[in-house]
């Protein structure tokens, strides 16, 4: 495999960053997640635009313009073979820098670390095929609110999230759902949520929740195709009361959710709302992805 790491391309066993690095040290960086479908990259200047505000917002100076980060991450894909594969998975991350241990270093540091890091394989991107049907618990995590760090900003630091999945987890569940301080539905552990009722198409308003990228799309796609769309405060009752659950993020595209804390959601599950927007959204999605060239030499 071939990794982006500081200004060039390295195989496994150099792509490395030190352990003074702060994204190690305090989680002090931010990501995005990128899917590779049918040899070609999803969403990737949504992904870009999306990485630079959360730069921004972290005081992080990027050591690339956006045009650059772009063109590595197809890159990227394009060393590592990605033309070829059916899907696969790639993480452009930016960490503060490295230097002195202690948060008082933290506007004394070197440049941003910019990494891209690519995986095939293990990692399914779930756009073909049937819809993936999961299963959700409610959590007694609370993800911070705006005040403390805004939900737009895809940060390094995951550790609610990882925290609420293992309570699912334990649970059986395969999603964690997390509330905002106000005790409002935020997202999943890893991705959005959408409530189907009475044909209306529900989800929680950025404020609470990542803005997701693919669930940006899904909402251009669902509105074209006639349903009503409303980004607005849900509760656990508009969950048990829905007609239909599903979640969306760039791994999972749109799957749908068949029970709350075992509470069965009305049957089909899938959906026909769901199938719909699913089936919609992934012609759309590959449809405007970016294409790899044939594989690089190096």
């Amino acid at each position: 495999m071939w990794f982006y790491l500081g200004g060039r391309f390295v195989e496994d066993a150099d792509a490395v960053v030190p352990l003074t690095d702060h994204s190690f040290l305090y989680g002090d960086g931010c990501f995005e997640g990128v899917g590779v479908v049918e040899g070609r990259v999803v969403h990737l200047q949504d992904h870009v635009d999306r990485l630079f505000r959360s730069a921004r917002m972290l005081r992080i100076q990027m050591p690339v313009t956006p045009g650059e980060l772009f063109d590595l991450i197809v890159e990227t894909a394009a060393r590592n073979g990605m033309r070829e594969v059916e899907s696969a998975y790639l993480r452009p991350l930016v960490s503060r820098g490295q230097g002195p241990l202690g948060l008082k270093y933290s506007n004394r540091l070197g440049a941003a670390t910019l990494v891209i890091i690519p995986q095939v394989g293990p990692r399914r991107i779930s756009f073909r095929g049937e819809i993936e049907v999961l299963t959700a618990a409610m959590s007694s995590y609370i993800r911070p609110g705006p005040a403390a760090l805004d939900p737009r900003i895809k940060t390094n630091n995951y550790l609610t999230y990882i925290l609420a999945f293992l309570e699912a987890s334990d649970r059986g569940a395969d999603i964690a759902i997390v509330r905002d301080p106000q005790n409002f539905i935020a997202e999943g552990h890893a991705m959005n949520i959408f409530a189907v009722r009475e044909g209306r198409v529900l989800t929680p308003m950025e404020s609470s929740a990542l803005g997701g990228i693919t669930r940006r799309h899904v909402l251009d796609v669902a509105q074209s195709l006639g349903l009503t769309c409303v980004e607005t405060n849900l509760t656990a009752y508009d969950l048990r009361c829905a007609d239909e659950l599903f979640i969306t993020s760039s791994l999972e595209g749109v799957a749908a959710l068949a029970s709350i804390d075992g509470e069965a959601l009305p049957a089909p599950v899938p959906g026909p709302v769901t199938t719909a927007i699913r089936g919609a959204y992934v012609e759309h999605a590959i449809a405007t992805a970016s294409e790899i060239p044939e594989r690089v030499s190096v």
